[in-house]
């Protein structure tokens, strides 16, 4: 079953490009950079939710435990992924990169880290 979640979790990748494509093509243009990126945090978090729903309902995780894993999993592959795209393939710098971490510059990408990690828990507690 951990396999299968993990492999879940290349999906994810496409949903936030899409995700990000949204962004860019619609209301990023009629709002500042920052507050394009809090709403495609939040639109990110309420899409990934479904998608998490749906998840749990084609593939019940069978223990809290397990849940706690996938969230984590996701967790790391979802920082990895980000920081191997913009590191080695945008060329971003650290500073950059980190600065999407900032969530007292109003950046709520931790938020999104928060729900990728919780949410198949939350999941499995709510359909227990």
């Amino acid at each position: 079953m951990i396999l299968r979640y993990t492999l879940a979790w290349l999906p994810m990748v496409v949903l936030a490009v899409l995700n990000g494509t949204l962004r860019e093509f619609t209301y990023g243009k009629a709002m500042s950079e920052l507050h394009a990126n809090q709403l495609s945090s939040v639109t990110f978090i309420l899409i990934f939710a479904a998608y998490v729903w749906l998840l749990s309902s084609r593939w019940p995780l069978h223990t809290s435990g397990q849940a706690i894993v996938v969230g984590l999993i996701w967790l790391v592959l979802t920082v990895l992924f980000e920081f191997g795209m913009g590191r080695y393939i945008s060329h971003q710098s650290w500073e950059q990169l980190l600065q999407a971490y900032n969530i007292f510059a109003g950046n709520l990408w931790p938020l999104v880290l928060v729900a990728v990690a919780v949410l198949p828990a939350l999941a499995f507690w709510l359909s227990a």
